[in-house]
């Protein structure tokens, strides 16, 4: 028989009602504590998760009944503990958790544990060699090339760093070349001075071995001549959505941005600059403004990082899709190193540090290099009374960094709903309309939903009843909020 709700910290239910998927697993007291350091170890070398222990599956018992806790084999914790230190390299941080309960199988006091680990810049194996990751089916064992792209991917090597199949200077685009050398204050020297001194060339025996940094920033087109994609798509849409039934909905078909990194950028801005120029004006306040709202700065600063930091081993094109309502720019691949949404304004870690410097050094450089490009963003943004820049979880997307810029107003009610959200969990149109003023149903209901379209709410149903809350930053971790109270 179930115990009653009361008789339970709220945690424990809501781990109770989660599906084990990709960022989230439960182990029973009979796994083994060796048998777990798989687990921690493919979490470890995917995102920020969680990895509950003595809580049995779904399968093997219900509700309560699962709760088996660590009285049974009170020694399993301890060693557990003791063997992440010795079995897992190079050293990993976790960060267990101790919930208390009354264990209905023994009517005493028990507890389970919640084991969590950061997303670190390490890529984490077993003392025997074995290496996993993490996937939608599981654990999954890597083998050499895997764990070369994951080292790519956690800037255990740099990308940027290795030699290109480039190896003459006849391909350039000798005006970019020049121009570099100028802001350099170089052009006098010679060329394979200039490249070794700047980072992008080594000399190995005397021999000048061109890096992957130097033929993406002055090949002609690095996606014709190196044979991967390094370009920008650009899909430009009328409406809110893609139409994906009858005719597409495109502003003007699909095209490709290629060339070396620095013409990208520049011709990326250029279109978007197109846009607010030929946008339907809109009177407001006696004055016709452009219905594009987004500042020029903002979309310049979101195009030059997601150029300058996406990961080039990944063979991808960046995406930026243009809607009426907002603009979409997705990386490929994930955030580099430690970096989530969850601290994308306050740590620092830079994928490709010699594309960044080399882009800054141009006379008129797209980036300024000094670190602060996420705030200066949100700052911008701010400025002109617009939505802070939108991070989409993990959950969402697992492969990709992508970021929304809301070409809308801030709206005095929607602030007032989002206020609340700080300070509590959920809000249902009941609660909203009492604290907005907004007295019609449908209406509110619209302004909710057009959020949730929006992925800056997510609807959840408690009984009969829609209930809303905010997505949260890091919620790779589970399909569903989870809150640890320290």
């Amino acid at each position: 028989m179930k115990k009653p709700h009361s008789s339970y910290p709220p945690l424990i239910e809501t781990l109770l009602s989660k599906e084990e998927w990709m960022f989230f697993e439960l182990k029973g007291i009979r796994k083994k504590p060796s048998e777990l350091l798989e687990s921690v170890i493919a979490f470890a070398n995917s995102e920020w998760w969680y990895l509950i222990l003595w809580i049995e599956d779904k399968k093997k018992a219900e509700w309560y009944d699962r709760l088996t806790g660590i009285s049974p084999m009170p020694d399993n914790y301890a060693e557990f503990l003791r063997l992440v230190p010795q079995n897992i390299q190079p050293f990993l941080s976790i960060q267990p958790r101790e919930v208390v309960f009354i264990n209905p199988h023994t009517e005493l006091e028990d507890k389970i544990i919640i084991v969590e680990v950061s997303k670190s810049n390490d890529i984490h194996s077993l003392t025997t060699g074995d290496t996993y990751i993490r996937t939608e089916n599981g654990n999954k064992k890597i083998g050499s090339q895997e764990i070369t792209r994951l080292k790519y991917e956690k800037w255990s090597i740099s990308f940027e760093d290795q030699i290109s199949k480039v190896d003459s200077l006849e391909d350039i685009d000798t005006e970019l070349w020049t121009t570099y050398k100028r802001s350099i204050n170089a052009k006098s020297q010679d060329d394979r001075q200039i490249l070794k001194d700047n980072g992008l060339a080594i000399m190995d025996n005397w021999i000048r071995k061109l890096k992957f940094a130097w033929a993406l920033l002055f090949l002609k087109n690095p996606s014709v001549q190196l044979w991967w994609k390094y370009g920008i798509k650009i899909s430009h849409y009328y409406g809110n959505k893609p139409n994906f039934t009858g005719e597409p909905n495109f502003v003007r078909r699909p095209f490709s941005i290629e060339g070396p990194l620095l013409h990208q950028i520049e011709s990326a801005i250029d279109y978007f600059r197109d846009i607010v120029r030929n946008a339907p004006p809109t009177l407001q306040w006696a004055t016709f403004n452009s219905t594009i709202l987004i500042p020029e700065r903002a979309f310049q600063e979101l195009i030059t990082n997601a150029v300058i930091h996406r990961n080039y081993a990944i063979p991808n094109d960046i995406h930026i899709r243009i809607f009426d309502d907002h603009i979409e720019v997705e990386s490929p691949w994930s955030y580099p190193g430690h970096i989530t949404p969850a601290n994308i304004q306050s740590e620092r870690f830079a994928r490709n540090p010699i594309i960044l410097r080399t882009l800054n050094r141009f006379e008129q450089a797209p980036n300024l290099d000094i670190g602060e490009w996420v705030n200066r963003l949100f700052q911008i943004m701010k400025e002109h009374n617009l939505y802070d820049p939108y991070y989409i979880p993990p959950i969402k997307k697992p492969h990709s960094v992508e970021v929304i810029l809301f070409n809308l107003q801030k709206i005095e009610y929607w602030d007032t709903v989002n206020k609340y959200l700080e300070d509590n969990t959920y809000i249902t149109s009941w609660v909203a309309r009492e604290i907005t003023g907004i007295n019609d149903r449908v209406d509110m209901s619209r302004l909710l939903k057009s959020r949730v379209n929006q992925w800056l709410l997510i609807q959840e149903w408690e009984k009969r009843y829609a209930r809303y809350r905010k997505i949260a930053q890091n919620e790779s971790l589970f399909s569903g909020p989870l809150i640890i109270e320290n």
